[in-house]
């Protein structure tokens, strides 16, 4: 017998609404050569997976599987395969299809989760982890005393870039969208937290900076937020773009410009093509989690066949911290 029974995947037919994700059973392969197959035990999710959904980042072809990251147990192993075996823990940030139960990869695309790193850990900071990297180590080096805006900074990527953010010694400015969400950032030990549905975050970020300005904007939001954002930027900062929840704002190269400030609008999978790499931060991101510098929260955690709720909460905004399906 060449081919098991997966109790789970989640795909999409077609772009749209969260409910477009269909949780259904498939056959899969056992492992070929050079593949091995995970049972996975957390899945995380991130807006990239919202943006491949809702057809912001149209898939090549469909039915397509959604999510990249996620930890497991290795069930089997094909010929050829070295340094895995049945029971390894193992994890993997940058492979499509991690919406399923159980999963064939290459060998070369997971690695073994280190013993005090938990799957939820893993599932919670992965990608985001990797994220928060691209943001303080290559769009813009943050060093101590910088001034910088944190846009939804309890949010997966905000809560993790704001924790790393504060451990270099900047001024943290963050924003929040709800009451509630301001009360855990505070909580959290953030001094300058903004709720947008009350406060007025350009007039707060000015008083805050007593008008000298930002050093560098993160922000994931887009359009309701990253003008006015890059209007607070002083001249020769940085404003970065990663992400656009709100839709994809209209930027003003001209005026950025003549204020010469470094627009940046990284993409993970550029800065982080190469293994090496990829493993070199994800070290260096499973060393915070242990000294304590990330604040991971219990994560949000959905069943594997929930993923259509989990994914029109996030949107919603209803999450904090990170987001995980439990196959």
């Amino acid at each position: 017998m060449n081919t098991i029974k997966s109790s789970g995947i989640v795909r999409i037919e077609r772009p749209g609404p969260p409910n477009v994700l269909k949780y259904e059973d498939i056959t899969l392969a056992l492992p070929g050569p050079g593949e091995v197959l995970i049972n996975q035990k957390a899945i995380g999710i991130n807006f990239l997976d919202v943006f491949q959904r809702n057809g912001t980042f149209p898939m090549d072809t469909y039915p397509a599987p959604l999510g990249c990251e996620a930890s497991g147990v290795v069930e089997s192993v094909g010929t050829g395969v070295t340094g895995f075996a049945a029971g390894d823990r193992v994890a993997y940030p940058l492979s499509n299809g991690a919406y399923a139960e159980k999963r064939l990869l290459k060998a070369s695309e997971i690695f073994k989760l280190p013993a005090d790193i938990s799957h939820d850990q893993a599932a919670s900071v992965m990608v985001k982890g990797i994220t928060a990297h691209m943001l303080i180590k290559k769009s813009h080096r943050l060093k101590a005393g910088e001034v910088v805006l944190i846009h939804a900074m309890t949010g997966g990527v905000g809560t993790l870039l704001s924790d790393w953010a504060r451990s270099i010694g900047a001024i943290v400015i963050g924003t929040v969208g709800s009451a509630a969400k301001k009360q855990l950032a505070l909580q959290r030990g953030f001094e300058h937290v903004i709720n947008l549905q009350s406060e007025n975050f350009v007039d707060a970020v000015t008083t805050v900076t007593d008008g000298r300005g930002l050093d560098v904007v993160y922000d994931g939001i887009g359009e309701t937020t990253f003008q006015k954002s890059v209007d607070l930027v002083k001249e020769g900062g940085s404003a970065v773009l990663y992400g656009w929840a709100s839709g994809m704002p209209v930027v003003d190269m001209e005026r950025i410009g003549k204020r010469k400030i470094q627009y940046v609008r990284p993409a993970v999978f550029e800065h982080y093509a190469d293994r090496t790499e990829v493993d070199a931060a994800l070290a260096e991101i499973f060393d915070l989690v242990r000294n304590g510098v990330f604040d991971l929260q219990k994560p949000t955690i959905y069943p594997l066949s929930e993923a259509a709720k989990a994914h029109a909460d996030l949107e919603s905004r209803k999450t904090t911290g990170s987001v995980i399906l439990r196959p």
